[in-house]
């Protein structure tokens, strides 16, 4: 019934399909119904039904072409390439890049759609909220039995995705920022302080799901949350005491031997010894010997030509494992698409950070973009987490990571709208797609978040500079 409501209402507002996309893309329908949807394509007939849309019925005013846009493109290219000219095992690649060349296609489009505020908030709402599906009961059970390892306690089943304890722990505490910043800038949802709760609330089960996780990347990127959060407040001490009760009650969590989590914590630092961790490194050291003799990668999926042998323990003999996946977003790329491919991902990282720290500077003396201003310090936040975490898991084609990289594109062309109307001189134009999509009228008295260059016209109900 969802999938339809989507379709349909793409009939009325095309970017409606985007917004049914980016449902599919995070929340995967078909790995969750029963019938139906698992039997029939639902992110590409999506993704077609949203391109067709645009073109038919939406083309106005098209975002210039950025450098992120650009390289999100090239990405595209270099991939396929790689996969076509380069791939150690041709069937194992062709099936990654069947799913995740939709990723990277689609985010190049998303600035096409998402180009009001309403519609980038639309946007994000319904990112997070699919995200809760699985979030939102990891987290309520964590709280009720504690979490554990490898234990699925989410509605997604399987080993990929947000099914994945690593990805999930990251993904929740990357919406946090985003959860805090619709608590106090969303238009969309009503501004009732019970609204306001339930977003927070929603920020708490995220972190609870990365704790019961039991991933050590998840409390990796509590610190990382914690720490900017901190440093963003108007109210240091207050939080940094609060903080501190925290990191008391922690203290007493890890010193009690009974605690799985503590046991988990405790193994961060057992690079020598404890498996996982000396796995990665031991693929990682395959990858950089890989790359000497396959310098433009071996495509998607390379990693299953690997043989890692791990050192042999007193009085035990060596173990020899064959295709142990990256567990690094970097060395996946590095292996799968060689050093171009690596480039071109730190370059899209680094692109997305200048753009938004870009943005945060112009809004700043914009009193009418604060909302922008702290989005993009919110995707900032959200940046360091994947820059950091994405060292120790295999992310670097998941739908989330190209979420953030096209939303800095459409903030950034956003912006550039606003600058020209602001622009000393020039003509008074407000496009139904610049601010409210169709919205095109206003009420009397009300105001138009991103423009407070305007000024309401007594009686008329309209805006004039």
């Amino acid at each position: 019934m969802i999938y339809g409501v989507f379709l349909c209402g793409g009939l009325v507002a095309p970017f409606a399909l985007g917004l049914g996309y980016v449902w599919v893309d995070t929340f995967t329908p078909q790995r969750i119904a029963y019938s139906i949807l698992t039997d029939i394509p639902v992110s590409a007939i999506m993704a077609v039904a949203a391109i067709g849309a645009y073109v038919l019925m939406d083309r106005k005013a098209p975002p210039r072409p950025g450098l992120i846009m650009i390289l999100i493109v090239m990405m595209f290219a270099w991939v396929t390439i790689t996969t076509t000219q380069f791939a150690v095992a041709p069937e194992m690649a062709w099936i990654k890049w069947n799913w995740a060349i939709k990723t990277i296609a689609f985010a190049a489009f998303m600035p096409f759609l998402f180009r009001s505020r309403i519609q980038i908030e639309a946007f994000l709402q319904i990112y997070v909220f699919s995200a809760a599906v699985q979030i939102l009961p990891y987290g309520l059970k964590t709280v009720l039995s504690g979490g554990s390892y490898h234990a699925n306690l989410g509605l997604l089943s399987g080993n990929s995705g947000l099914a994945e304890g690593s990805t999930l722990s990251t993904v929740a505490i990357m919406s946090v920022p985003i959860l805090l910043w619709l608590r106090t800038n969303t238009l969309i949802m009503p501004g009732l302080k019970l609204v306001r709760l339930m977003y927070v609330g929603l920020a708490l089960a995220a972190v609870s799901a990365s704790i019961g996780t039991q991933e050590r990347t998840g409390l990796v990127a509590i610190v990382i949350v914690a720490l900017a959060l901190w440093l963003q407040s108007r109210y240091k001490l207050r939080w940094a005491i609060v903080g501190g009760a925290f990191c008391g009650l922690a203290a007493f969590v890890l010193i009690n031997p009974n605690s799985d989590w503590a046991g988990r914590m405790s193994t961060i630092t057992q690079y020598d010894t404890e498996s996982s961790t000396l796995g990665r490194i031991l693929v990682w050291q395959w990858t950089l010997d890989f790359v000497k003799t396959h310098p433009f990668g071996g495509g998607f999926n390379a990693f299953v030509v690997d043989i890692i042998t791990f050192p042999a323990a007193a009085g035990d003999v060596p173990v020899t494992i064959h295709g142990k996946a990256f567990h690094s977003m970097y060395f996946e790329m590095l292996g799968e698409h060689g050093y171009f491919g690596l480039g071109l991902f730190l370059t899209l990282l680094g692109a997305t950070a200048a753009t938004l720290i870009r943005i945060y500077r112009k809004c700043s003396r914009m009193a009418e973009m604060e909302w922008c201003r702290d989005l993009a310090r919110a995707l900032l936040v959200s940046e360091l987490i994947l820059v950091v975490c994405g060292s120790f898991i295999g992310i670097a084609f998941q739908p989330e990571v190209y979420y953030l990289f096209a939303l800095a594109a459409m903030l950034a062309s956003h912006v550039r709208g606003v600058e020209r109307v602001r622009a000393p001189g020039s003509a008074l134009v407000l496009p139904e797609d610049v601010e409210f999509g169709s919205m095109g009228q206003f009420g009397a008295g009300a105001r138009p978040p991103a423009y407070a260059s305007f000024a309401p016209v007594p009686g008329e109900g309209r805006f004039a500079p």
